[in-house]
Formats: C-alpha cells, structure tokens, sequence
C-alpha cells in the first residue's frame, strides 16, 4: 500500500477536531477521491498528510514508513507532492523563477535543477512560450498548470489535490483533469478533493464519501457513479 492514513484526527484549535478518526488507503497506481458537502474536513486531511497541519491522533504512513510528525518539505522528499486549492504561484516571479522555488528541496543538486526543469518546460510547453514572464501575468488555466509543473518537480509518486478546477472555466478545467489523468497513466497515485463530482468521478477508482470530519463510506468508482444526484441531494438536506 502506498499510503495509509489511520485513525486521523486533527484540529485548528485544541480538542476541536476537524478530522475524527480517518482512514482511507491509497494504493500504488491508482486515484482516490474524497468527496463531500463543504466544510467536512476534505482540505484539511491533505493538510495534515502533507505536513501543513499536525495531527494530534493517528498516523499517516508512506510506503510503510511514518511520517505523521514530518514538515512539508520532507514530506515533498519522500515522493509526495500537493498542489492546494488557492493560487500557490509566486505572482511576480517569472515563470522560471517559480520553478526555480519548486526545486527548493534539493536546492543544492544543481544538476537535477536543470534537469526536472528541462522535463518540465518539455511536459508543458505553454510554460515555456512564457518562461519570462511574471507569473501573475499568466492566465488561470497557465497559472494552474504552473502549479501542477511545480509539484511535479520532485518526481512525486502520489499527489495531493485540492479542488483543482476551482475558478476555471469548463473548457481549462477539461485540459486540468487531462494532466491528472496523464499523471495517473504513468503509474503514479492522486489523493483528490472536488466539488466538481461528476470530473472527478471520470478519472477516480476509489470513491471516499466524507462528512463532518469522518469516512461515512467508501468503495470503487461503479458502487457511486449511477448515483451522484443523489449523493449531492443528501448532502444539501
């Protein structure tokens, strides 16, 4: 199992806990989404799996190693990588500046700088026609995929994802969900959030319904997808 997240609990405040007791199992090569109403908790589970926010209960395991107490940068280390829901682009660096602050966890390997980054502006060469430019310049849908390169750097072998067509138009939001599919084909894993249901059940395998900070159930892609306005409406009533 890739990742293992058990008996989670986390909290803002003392004793006020956001997450009561999750357990959810990402395997290798494969996308699970975490769906539910607002304000369940989804965005802060990949929070405290990514070091962000401390779990004050529970653990959360990378290939069978611990890393619960971990900071996010040596979280990043060990093949993780999380792109947030809010705009994480530094908006005036240039394009090439922000890649340069996405490889800022082996800074000192110059060599596999020049390296990820070449990847990078080859993986998306949208980036590249804008390499100078202030990244702030840079439309949604190009800051988004900037965001998506940045994380990518490292080499991660699963990915967080919170929300990410959020702001964007169906036509960007399509390309988005075409690079968390690209991602999935070479073998790697996505922990996603989303309130766009319906996209994120055509990339999922695993469906994890989420409410007031618990798992209320779980299963594969086909025990959900003949029902999502149903699953919607229960949220809503």
């Amino acid at each position: 199992m890739l990742l293992e997240i058990d008996n989670l609990h986390a909290a803002y405040q003392e004793d006020i806990f956001i997450l009561q007791g999750v357990a959810i199992t990402v395997p290798e090569a494969r996308t699970v989404v975490v769906i539910g109403a607002n304000g369940t908790g989804k965005s802060t589970l990949l929070k405290a799996v990514f070091g962000f926010l401390k779990p004050q209960r529970g653990t959360v395991r990378f290939r069978k190693e611990d890393i619960t107490a971990l900071s996010p940068a040596e979280t990043m280390l060990k093949g993780i990588g999380f792109i947030p829901q809010g705009r994480s682009v530094f908006p005036h660096m240039t394009v090439m500046e922000n890649l340069e602050m996405g490889c800022w966890a082996f800074r000192r390997d110059k060599k596999r700088i020049r390296r990820r980054i070449g990847w990078s502006l080859e993986r998306f060469p949208a980036l590249a026609e804008h390499i100078r430019k202030q990244a702030g310049t840079l439309s949604g849908g190009q800051q988004r995929l900037l965001e998506f390169a940045k994380a990518l750097l490292p080499d991660p072998s699963l990915l967080l994802v919170d929300e990410p067509s959020v702001g964007l138009s169906p036509l960007v939001a399509k390309e988005i969900y075409a690079e968390l599919l690209a991602f999935r084909q070479e073998g790697r894993s996505i922990l996603l959030i989303d309130q766009d249901i319906r996209a994120a059940m055509d990339i999922a395998e695993d469906v994890c319904i989420m409410e007031l900070g618990k798992i209320k159930t779980k299963g594969q892609r086909d025990d959900f997808v003949n029902d999502l306005d149903g699953l919607v409406r229960s949220w809503l009533i």
